[in-house]
């Protein structure tokens, strides 16, 4: 009687210690996918601020700007590859539009209205993308000067 105490004690120790299957292992989670900034453009954009080399011509904030006309900019983008520009002057043009593959850059092309390209332009104005755009912040660089805006490098600070 006494072995079989002993042997119903020992299987009852082995099925306490979880037999010999192991424990599951966790789902790994999954890492969250990058957005492209292809993607993250994909909106209709308006001037929050805009600096012409590096002094600042407008800000939404403010009721004093030198180029009060930023507050009708518009750069629509919202369509895959095509765009609207609306210049601080009011002249618009459409387009097409290329991101580049590394992010970079934002390429507005045969860019053109009734009164043809935008001045100086040749219909074509390259950006360099400053920073990964956002949810509601994208900000660009013209890569030359642009002859509109004083011959002025611009730099410009966009919201959705």
């Amino acid at each position: 009687m006494k072995q079989f105490f002993v042997l119903l004690f020992a299987i009852s120790v082995m099925a306490c210690s979880g037999g010999g299957d192991p424990a599951p292992t966790p789902t790994p989670t999954p890492p969250t996918p990058t957005v492209s900034v292809a993607t993250l453009v994909k909106k209709v954009w308006s001037a929050s601020s805009v600096q012409w080399d590096g002094v600042t011509k407008y800000d939404k904030s403010s009721t004093s700007n030198v180029v009060q006309g930023y507050s009708q900019y518009k750069l629509d983008l919202s369509t895959a590859g095509s765009v609207t520009l609306t210049e601080f002057d009011g002249k618009i043009f459409t387009g097409t539009y290329t991101v580049a593959t590394d992010g970079n850059s934002l390429t507005l092309s045969g860019l053109t209205s009734a009164e043809g390209a935008p001045t100086g332009t040749g219909g074509t104005i390259i950006y360099s993308i400053l920073s990964t755009p956002t949810a509601t912040g994208l900000s660009l660089q013209q890569s030359t000067a642009y002859v509109k805006a004083s011959s002025a490098i611009v730099k410009l600070a966009l919201v959705n």
